[in-house]
């Protein structure tokens, strides 16, 4: 391979990872649901 081929195929490489990263990274659009605190967990720390 041609030393432009090589570059190109990091490049390309170094771009889909930063795409993937920058997608894992954003906030989701669904909000959670809420769930209702009726009692206190069984292993909760604030006991």
């Amino acid at each position: 391979m041609s030393a432009l081929t090589v570059i190109l195929c990091i490049w390309v490489m170094l771009a889909i990872c930063a795409i993937l990263f920058i997608r894992g990274a954003s906030p989701r659009i669904e909000p959670v649901a809420k769930q209702p605190h009726g009692r206190p967990s069984r292993y909760s720390l604030s006991e």
